[in-house]
């Protein structure tokens, strides 16, 4: 019988067993990565293309190819191709990435036969109708108008720009009609080009069974896409120069300030520390940037600090939204926040407090099966060892204050970080 007088037992989490995967290598040339699990009947299938933002030849063409997808095909309309989806109570959409471009299929497993046919279509058939490609762009043209009249937005485009330089793949964003000169042409140029089997993954995680993985296989199999399999020449040389920049929003009553700098990717031997560093500083909701700037200072509803790892680089930054008359002030904290880690250790309880919310958030993330799927596929997508997870518990439980004080000495160098600001301007 549970005792109810005696707290639960407190156990080390020592390692983390994620499922693997079982590869099958299809003859076009994909990869099939299936994940198995038969706690729901839900399947979720990722089909991920190297045609993100890194491939693209002028900005905003990789997100539109990969919507003109889905707006018509030799054998569906885009209202088909809809009702279709939602008939079945399944969703299908695109994600656009800087280095990948994702089309994910949710839907209950007993109607993947059903389904796939269709997906399938939409990857390997598109007609690129005019007039829907007209729709498109004008629908992004004017959501591009609405998010640039936003603070956080131009704050975000304006800090990736210093820390890349302009026309750079790993800029958030996009300039001022910068979706205008983008051709229907362009977007087919671009799918024929970066869309191909060869170097396509395909992740297919839930309630997989034998007659299922069949289906797939078969179906898979014979997709046929022909695009580049190289790397590809982007250009992507970073030429930026400037310390920091600010964009003037005069009818504004707040600042968006983002901070920051490249650090270095996620296979090197120091990211796993620096996650915790940057946990400490900013990372949850009991960092020191929120103790200071919003529980002590009250200068904002919440501000945090993250790092962003791609397949070509990483890039940590700090973004909070304040009142216009505290952006200095603001900026003035965080230096402040950064200069105590350079200085001191950090207390062992709150480093022990860090550790224990790190390791038990990680495994609070790998609950379903799809959120397992996501860790394996960045372990495929990034090239990664498959003890990736189990070396980064074993960083969080072993690293000290003092290498903690190092890595902030070493990586956040007060003349290395580059701040954007988009606001109203103090005194106005």
């Amino acid at each position: 019988m549970l005792d109810r007088h005696k707290a639960p037992e407190i156990h080390e989490i020592e390692a983390v067993t994620l499922q693997i995967a079982e590869v099958t290598h299809l003859s076009n040339g994909a990869r099939l990565h299936y994940i198995k699990s038969e706690t729901q009947p839900v399947v979720r299938l990722d089909f991920v293309f190297k045609a993100g933002k890194w491939y693209e030849p002028k900005p905003g063409v990789s997100d539109l190819a990969g919507k003109m997808l889905f707006e018509g095909t030799v054998n569906h309309t885009a209202k088909q191709i809809a009702e279709k989806v939602a008939f079945y109570g399944a969703t299908f959409d695109n994600n656009q990435g800087y280095d990948r471009t994702e089309f994910t299929l949710y839907c209950l497993s007993k109607y993947m036969p059903e389904l796939l046919p269709l997906v399938l279509d939409v990857l390997q058939n598109p007609i690129f109708p005019e007039s829907e490609f007209n729709l498109l762009k004008k629908r992004n043209q004017q959501n591009l108008k609405v998010q640039r009249q936003k603070n956080s937005y131009l704050a975000t485009h304006s800090f990736t720009k210093l820390i890349y330089g302009d026309g750079h793949p790993y800029v958030f964003g996009l300039n001022e009609n910068g979706l205008d000169n983008i051709s229907r042409e362009e977007l087919e140029g671009f799918y024929k080009s970066r869309f191909s089997t060869k170097n396509l993954e395909v992740f297919a995680c839930g309630s997989i069974d034998d007659s299922m993985q069949i289906l797939l296989e078969k179906e898979i199999q014979d997709l046929n896409l022909q695009g580049s399999t190289s790397e590809g020449d982007t250009g992507a040389s970073i030429s930026a120069k400037e310390k920091s920049a600010f964009v003037d929003m005069p009818e504004s009553i707040q600042s968006s300030i983002r901070i920051g700098k490249r650090f270095p990717k996620i296979q090197h031997e120091d990211y796993h520390r620096l996650v915790v560093l940057n946990e400490i500083l900013g990372g949850y909701f009991g960092s020191r940037l929120m103790r200071n700037i919003r529980e002590d200072k009250g200068y904002t509803y919440g501000i945090y600090s993250a790092i962003s790892p791609k397949e070509h680089d990483s890039l940590f930054y700090i973004g909070t939204d304040v009142n216009y008359q505290v952006t200095d002030s603001t900026i003035e904290e965080i230096r402040k926040e950064i200069h105590q880690l350079q200085s001191e250790p950090v207390p062992e309880d709150e480093l022990h407090v860090v550790k224990n919310y790190m390791l038990g958030k990680f495994l609070n993330d790998i609950a379903t099966i799809f959120e397992q799927c996501d860790r394996y596929k960045r372990i495929v997508l990034q090239n990664l060892p498959y003890e990736h997870y189990n070396n980064y518990i074993a960083t969080v439980r072993a690293v000290t204050a003092e290498e903690l004080k190092e890595l902030a000495q070493r990586y956040l160098q007060p003349d290395e970080l580059k701040t954007a600001v988009a606001g109203k301007k103090a005194g106005k």
